[in-house]
């Protein structure tokens, strides 16, 4: 997850549950001799830490946010669009997905995952997976669509675990939605034209985000997204499938997912 090579570089939909945003380290932490420096080792520390309790809650909580994401590409134009998640342990996932001309509701009851188009009103199902991120990768996968969510859930851990190749700078804090939020800017040295992030987590409470951007500097491209976290647990219908009215089931390799942009 430290570029966005992996996926086709049609950009997409900021999926990302959730319970597995992970990421972000200390850039300010090492010297040019790879050593850290007495005064920015206690900072180092602390971003860790803010970003340890940011992937704990969400390894550990339910989960049940709001994502929008605006996205441009030099090729490809702008893509608006927005995603709701539910995700509770172990493996209770139910995602609502939309945008410019698509439509998408992923649900898994622990037992059968289905992802439906309900522009087609077609959909297909499979047992379910023991994770749920398991479920949205199968789905990414399929979509051949980058997942910006994911692969900052992905920065999380990294963040947390210290990861040396990844530089992170605590720049202030900022007012977003009537949120107090420090902003973060992150990026890997191994790779001199890596993913750029900027990630602004809440000050206060939960260091849950308020707002990520990343810039790809190998194809001009930025995503934006905004997150609304919400405290009520979702009803345990919410992630059984029942298929609507006039819909069909079909294979998986029927639905003819495509890439989202």
């Amino acid at each position: 997850m430290k570029s966005i090579s992996s996926f086709s570089k049609a950009y997409l939909i900021p999926l990302i549950p959730l319970l597995f945003l992970y990421a972000l380290c200390a850039g300010t932490c090492f010297a040019a001799n790879g050593l850290p420096q007495a005064g920015d080792k206690t900072a180092a520390d602390d971003t860790r830490d803010v970003f340890a309790r940011l992937e704990d809650y969400l390894k550990n909580n339910s989960i049940q946010f709001t994502t929008s994401y605006d996205a441009q590409n030099i090729s490809l134009g702008s893509s608006r669009g927005t995603a709701h998640f539910y995700v509770e342990r172990p493996n209770l996932l139910r995602i609502e997905l939309s945008g410019d001309g698509f439509s998408y509701l992923m649900t898994s009851d622990g037992k059968v995952f289905t992802i439906y188009d309900e522009k087609k009103k077609k959909y297909a199902q499979r047992p379910a997976t023991e994770r749920p991120i398991e479920a949205v990768n199968l789905f990414t996968g399929l979509a051949a669509f980058q997942a910006r969510v994911l692969q900052f859930l992905g920065v999380i851990g990294d963040v947390a675990r210290g990861d040396s190749d990844l530089k992170v700078t605590k720049t202030g804090v900022d007012r977003i939605g009537g949120l107090s939020c420090v902003r973060y800017d992150m990026q890997y040295t191994s790779q001199a034209d890596s993913d750029k992030w900027t990630a602004w987590l809440r000050e206060d409470g939960v260091p849950l985000p308020c707002k990520t951007l990343i810039r790809s500097s190998d194809e001009g491209s930025q995503q934006t997204n905004g997150y609304n976290w919400e405290e009520a647990v979702p009803k345990s219908e919410k992630y059984t499938f029942t298929p609507p009215s006039g819909s069909t089931e079909v294979e998986i390799n029927e639905l003819a997912l495509r890439p989202l942009q």
